[in-house]
């Protein structure tokens, strides 16, 4: 894929299944000695092997772009809240990446315009969608859902979830923004965000895309526009990254 254009955000997808044994091993020469320290301090396996995949397959994804710079080269950091960033190299562009993972699926998000985020979630797996929703969810959400059948209620619920935590993953803070300070309704002209008097942000310079990205996973991206309100389109490709 070649480098996204201004008005083009790339979504990569990776399905871990088709990583095996052999390929996973041939990951390890590109991570770096200090990502080995957050990979000791993971105990389940299948935990392990994502934290593997996923820092491959987002140092293939940038040398794609950047081809002068070898997987093994690139060095991040993270903010405050965790984001993770990119150190070394420094670049003139200004490519900002997200990542997001759930049951089995990874996906990074890339584009040069804007703060990005994007959230996937397993849609099989058991959670009370009302109990939580009443947990981090605003009260215009909330009523919103109750009017809603319970299998609508459990689709809604997860459009909500991946949509805030694609908002709240592309302004860099995570959950230090509450939840509830803001809120998303669904309409004919598309999804919109509404914010609390205590959120200081302006809806305008939002765009927000949801799709299945998988038959059983739900993705949302959200990207804050920096140069004015062009539509963006997203740019699908699988990947497994290679050795």
């Amino acid at each position: 894929m070649s480098f996204p254009v201004s008005d083009e955000i790339h979504l990569w997808k990776i399905d871990e299944s088709a990583v095996d044994d052999a390929l996973l091993a041939t990951y390890w020469p590109l991570l770096s000695a200090d990502e080995l320290q957050p990979y000791e301090r993971l105990r389940q396996m299948a935990d392990r092997r994502r934290f593997v995949i996923t820092r491959a397959a987002i140092r293939r994804v940038l040398s794609s772009y950047f081809p002068g710079v070898l997987p093994t080269q690139w060095q991040f950091g993270r903010n405050a809240w965790g984001r993770p960033t990119i150190v070394e190299p420094v670049l003139e562009s200004n490519i900002e990446f997200n990542i997001s993972h759930a049951d089995g699926l990874i996906v990074i998000a890339v584009t040069e315009r804007g703060d990005l985020g994007v959230d996937v979630e397993f849609t099989g797996r058991r959670c009370r969608t009302l109990a939580l929703a009443n947990r981090y969810f605003s009260a215009q959400e909330i009523e919103a859902l109750q009017g809603l059948s319970e299998s609508a209620q459990r689709e809604r619920f997860f459009d909500l979830w991946t949509l805030k935590e694609a908002y709240i993953k592309a302004c860099g803070m995570g959950l230090a923004i509450p939840l509830r300070s803001f809120s998303f309704a669904f309409g004919k002209d598309g999804i919109s965000i509404a914010f609390a008097p205590e959120r200081s942000d302006d809806p305008a310079v939002w765009q927000f895309w949801q799709m299945p990205a998988t038959p059983r996973h739900r993705l949302a991206i959200a990207l804050k526009r920096h140069d004015g309100l062009r539509q963006m389109k997203v740019v699908c490709q699988s990947l497994v990254p290679s050795p």
